[in-house]
């Protein structure tokens, strides 16, 4: 054995290598050094791209078993197929922890009949279905098409038409929503039709992926959506706060897509936070201004809920030992770089959202 002084591994030399000179010896023990990593990496990446992309081809797949089936069968093959090359992705490939998620597996087992919404940060393309996918217990996925979430995917990203993706949504359990659409787009009654039925709905208030350490304000939607349960009907709204996939899968120029290289054994904490009570302030429904202008009531609860998240991220933090959270956050429901209260400044001027 001897040590290659250019890449700093030990070989193991026939008799005829020791007749080389130090020089070719090194150049040649890392020839051997280079190929072996070069094939070791090229392996790697594509192992990486093929399982990055094996949800979707999966789900292709299932999806072309079941399409002579039902509504019911559909979801069931994709769901449980993709749900569990998600599931792991996340947590087979990466430190995957849970925190609190006792709240989870309460709301996973409320009474018949009553909805659920849950809402969360989004930082990253996998979000869904990867993280929904690891959170909740694995026979969540085997009957995916009763118990699994509702996904909501913005219509120019998950429905354009005559795309894969557009007919894998279909059957996984992903309804539309338009950017920019307005808390009075009609798309937002489809998913206010699935809580009035009991069924569990994942929102992403923010609106879109943010990848730059802050909780922007939640979207006036996410109040509809609570606010649009009637009297007599039960809503459970369950926060939680996640960190980790957006340096899996970073957004960026060169990297926008599920099919680039993730950067796997990533630490990924999800803390769950206790339902939501929001009794207070449906109760004011039918009270002036509101029962004119529902809209500011809406305002009032994605703000109640952005807080709530925001909660959990300091705790998370606290429990990490990281340091308390620094940039400026808050401002206005409409602009990427809202006017932002500090204290000391009095109120907010009018139109910043708050």
């Amino acid at each position: 054995m001897k040590k290659c002084v250019a890449c700093n591994q030990m070989h193991h030399l026939s008799w005829p290598a020791k007749l080389l000179s130090q020089t070719r010896l090194n150049q040649s023990s890392h020839l051997r050094c280079a190929r072996r990593r070069a094939f070791r990496f090229n392996m790697m990446r594509a192992s990486l791209r093929g399982l990055a992309g094996a949800s979707v081809a999966a789900g292709a797949g299932a999806y072309g078993v079941a399409r002579y089936g039902d509504d019911d069968t559909q979801q069931r093959v994709a769901i449980g197929v993709v749900g569990t090359l998600a599931r792991i992705f996340l947590r087979g490939l990466n430190n995957f922890t849970m925190h609190e998620s006792h709240h989870l597996d309460c709301a996973l087992a409320r009474p018949k009949g009553t909805a659920l919404l849950s809402v969360s940060n989004h930082i990253a393309t996998i979000d869904d279905p990867h993280l929904l996918s690891a959170i909740v217990p694995y026979w969540v996925l085997a009957d995916g098409s009763s118990e699994m979430r509702w996904g909501v995917c913005a219509s120019d990203v998950c429905f354009r038409p005559g795309s894969m993706l557009s007919r894998l949504a279909d059957c996984a359990k992903v309804l539309p929503i338009q950017r920019h659409g307005g808390v009075w787009q009609p798309e937002l009654e489809g998913i206010i039709a699935k809580l009035r039925e009991g069924a569990w709905v994942h929102y992403f208030p923010e609106g879109k992926i943010r990848q730059d350490g802050r909780i922007h304000p939640f979207r006036r939607g996410v109040g509809r959506l609570a606010a649009s349960v009637g009297e007599g009907e039960e809503l459970q709204v369950l926060p939680f706060y996640h960190e980790g996939t957006s340096t899996i899968q970073p957004t960026t120029p060169t990297a926008k897509t599920i099919f680039t290289r993730p950067n796997l054994g990533t630490d990924v904490h999800v803390i769950f936070g206790p339902p939501v009570d929001l009794s207070r302030l449906l109760a004011l429904r039918g009270e002036p201004p509101f029962d004119r202008r529902p809209e500011l009531l809406y305002e009032v609860i994605a703000h109640t809920l952005e807080e709530e998240v925001r909660k959990l991220r300091e705790e998370l933090h606290r429990r990490l030992g990281k340091q308390a959270f620094a940039l400026k956050e808050g401002g206005s429901f409409d602009h990427d770089q809202p006017k932002v209260w500090q204290p000391g400044e009095g109120t907010l001027a009018a139109g910043t959202g708050r």
